[in-house]
């Protein structure tokens, strides 16, 4: 694990990977990376790709990614994507043509937006708890329902 630190550049192009493992992901100081040519095999990137912070240049070009993790928004030093001839979905391929820069954009609106619309739900719930514990102290505080039978007499 500790070779993977100093680790600048790594091509494994043309070797029918299925697969990145996620411990690659701890190669944080890796500039280049080809995972290129692995064609039909190669159908995803690991979740936790965005840890490559320093990673320059990708070509993930000629397999099967449909879609990029959220976590390639982190790669903010990202200038060179090679991505012609996957079945890109997320981004679309008119994006990832646009470049390296575009496609890391693209991936920070979607998830930006993704959790927008997730917080009003969150926002919901803790506003139907506030109402639900209000009118609960509201019948503590003015029924007679919650005292005793011998209190009631006075």
């Amino acid at each position: 694990m500790s070779s993977l630190l100093s680790l600048k550049e790594l091509d494994v192009s043309f070797n029918e990977l299925e697969s990145v493992p996620e411990s690659l992901c701890f190669a944080t100081s890796l500039v280049k990376m080809n995972i290129g040519n692995n064609f039909a095999d190669m159908q995803s990137l690991p979740r936790s790709i965005g840890n490559l912070e320093n990673l320059e240049e990708l070509d993930i070009s000629n397999n099967q990614i449909h879609v990029l993790p959220d976590s390639f928004r982190m790669l903010t030093r990202l200038r060179i994507l090679r991505a012609e001839e996957n079945p890109l979905e997320v981004p679309p391929r008119h994006i990832a043509e646009k470049g390296a820069q575009a496609a890391v954009q693209y991936m920070v609106e979607l998830v930006e937006k993704r959790d927008v619309k997730v917080q009003p739900v969150k926002q919901k719930t803790i506003w139907a708890q506030i109402c639900f514990f209000s009118k609960s102290n509201k019948r503590k505080r003015n029924g007679l329902d919650y005292m005793k039978p011998e209190s009631k007499q006075l």
